[in-house]
């Protein structure tokens, strides 16, 4: 079996992800290029997949927040000449290592549980330790699940999950556009 491993990409590699995204991710779930590029330069991160030959396999673009150590795995992709066999875990194990010692890592399923592919998303990601926060989240007025591996911090975030979030995206977005774009409800809510 290849050996993997992450490394960190910069703008111009983002330059030349950007057009696979388009495939990968709607619209409606996608920053523009500029809008990831800013993104980088407020602490977002791009992260490569790459294999024991250094040839690439794979991204993650990652929205980091420093000041409250979480992460949220906002767009992954595995090429699809190589899916299978065990990759995607491989992947969001090296991420999983390259965050240690952060709070957590969140990660939004979009379109759950309407789409068989998305219930397979999330079981895919229910298996390799990631769980359902509890609340009602959506993205552009579309359902969504919400999903979180503790690392160094709590197990359950839903108490603090609105900070949380808040914290991760404010390297891409500002917060009106964020409180527009995400809602979360939580039992209780008025």
């Amino acid at each position: 079996m290849a050996i993997y491993h992450i490394e960190r990409g910069g703008h111009a590699d983002m330059k030349r992800i950007y057009p696979m995204m388009t495939f990968d991710f709607h619209d409606w779930e996608r920053p523009t290029q500029l809008e990831l590029q800013r993104a980088m330069l407020r602490g977002a991160e791009l992260l490569l997949l790459k294999d024991a030959q250094n040839a690439e396999c794979g991204y993650a673009v990652m929205l980091r927040s420093r000041l409250t150590g979480y992460v949220l795995l906002g767009w992954l992709a595995v090429y699809p000449h190589i899916r299978g066999g065990g990759i995607g875990g491989e992947f969001l194990k090296l991420i999983r290592e390259h965050y240690a010692g952060w709070q957590g890592i969140l990660l939004e399923v979009t379109e759950y549980p309407e789409l068989e592919k998305a219930r397979k998303l999330h079981a895919f990601y229910g298996r390799n330790g990631y769980a359902d926060l509890d609340c009602r989240y959506t993205l552009g007025g579309r359902e969504c699940a919400l999903m979180y591996l503790p690392i160094a911090g709590p197990k359950d975030v839903s108490r603090v999950v609105r900070s949380v979030v808040r914290s991760v995206y404010a390297c891409l977005y500002s917060e009106q556009f964020i409180w527009r774009y995400i809602n979360i409800e939580k039992d209780g809510d008025v």
